[in-house]
């Protein structure tokens, strides 16, 4: 193995152009190969990944299918196309098309950037007046991320790196408000068909901001529910052009039917992992090294899980700040307690509700023989409330 640095505070194309003259020194050392496949777990990095195999002839997504579902509004149009279903939605490029998107999507909506990560500037607007603040609250918002060592996050004075919107595009998406339980689809493609492909359930999201709750394994959705949600997220992922790889899927089952939420080029980030090794025995990093060397998929999948899983971020009920992590430590001693993490540390100062969107106060993961089981067990972990906020 040899680790070879790639400043990434720098922008796409100074990036491109390190990484490719790095993987050409490859097998000019007398330790190394040359190289026979490229991957990333990290969402900025897809576009540099394909980008990257498609210059050195390997195996990797098309970089035009990575960039139609990086962009919200380039995948709505793929959808469309292929017959999907897809929600009314419009791009917003100044506040002059506000009119129009209330007007032509309507209410409820969500704004969100076109091409994002996670919940970031992530918002529901019930009326006109609502959207013009929301839409003002996201630009600001977006004005001040910077991508630093591969991650989108806040600028500060300190944190350097590069202005986000010199990366990805800064637009906002406005789409109808898509009711209805929400969960998570991971596929693994392979040959241009899939050959594995999960649900979890995840629990309602705090709005107006839309944060995380929790989520289970396997599904707790009637068996005709989990079939046509994963349909729909495989026939998406097919829609964008891709043949092969990993991919975490977001859908919901809508009064109407199955809507996707997005489609995610990449194994899905935090729990995800964990969630279908333990749940399926499904190694989803396997798979993705696999896809990269271009070595066809076929992963067992037992006939019935092989055990229950949920997993939580704790988010801060009320702004104030933390002290004590003592109560984690005991959490991890419990039967079927897989891990019990702090995500803040002790004397921070949290953001409740009242005031915006909700600090992440600790990541739970649980087990238990079945799926409802493993969710009371984590929900009842979580009325403890581990993490004390001091108001």
């Amino acid at each position: 193995a040899k680790f070879l640095p790639v400043d990434m505070s720098q922008g796409s194309e100074a990036v491109f152009a390190q990484a490719m003259a790095l993987i050409g020194e490859l097998g000019k050392d007398g330790l190394t190969g040359t190289a026979d496949g490229i991957a990333t777990f990290v969402e900025l990095s897809v576009p540099l990944v394909s980008r990257l195999a498609e210059r050195l002839g390997l195996p990797g997504h098309r970089p035009a299918a990575v960039d139609s579902a990086r962009n919200k509004h380039a995948t709505r149009a793929r959808l469309k196309e292929a017959g999907l279903p897809t929600p009314r939605n419009i791009l917003l490029k100044s506040v002059a098309d506000l009119e129009i998107g209330s007007r032509e999507v309507g209410f409820p909506a969500v704004l969100k950037p076109a091409s994002g990560a996670a919940s970031l500037g992530v918002k529901k607007v019930e009326n006109e007046q609502d959207m013009l603040e929301t839409y003002n609250e996201i630009i600001e918002e977006l004005s001040t991320l910077v991508v630093t060592s591969g991650a989108l996050v806040k600028g500060t004075p300190n944190s350097g790196g590069v202005d986000a919107s010199k990366i990805m595009d800064m637009s906002v998406l406005m789409e109808q408000y898509l009711d209805g339980c929400e969960v998570d689809i991971d596929v693994v493609m392979s040959g241009g068909e899939y050959q594995y492909a999960a649900v979890a359930d995840n629990g309602p999201t705090m709005e107006p901001y839309f944060n995380e709750t929790w989520a289970v394994c396997p599904s707790l959705l009637p068996k005709d529910t989990q079939r046509q949600l994963k349909e729909l997220g495989i026939a998406c992922v097919k829609a964008l052009g891709f043949t092969s790889g990993v991919f975490h899927v977001e859908c919901k089952m809508t009064s109407t039917g199955p809507q996707l939420i997005e489609v995610n080029a990449r194994m899905g980030g935090g729990q995800v992992f964990e969630c279908n090794l333990r749940a399926w025995g499904v190694d989803l990093v396997e798979e993705t090294l696999f896809a990269a060397l271009g070595i066809p998929s076929a992963p067992p999948v037992p006939k019935q899980p092989l055990s229950a899983v949920a997993y939580c971020y704790v988010n801060a009920p009320v702004s104030g700040r933390v002290d004590d992590l003592s109560q984690l430590e005991g959490l991890m001693k419990r039967e079927g307690v897989v891990w019990a993490k702090p995500l803040v540390k002790p004397g921070t100062q949290v953001t409740g509700p009242e005031k915006g969107m909700p600090s992440w106060l600790c990541d739970l993961f649980v087990t238990r023989p079945t799926a409802r089981e493993a969710l009371d067990f984590l929900k009842s972990l979580e009325a403890e409330n581990p993490v004390p906020v001091v108001v």
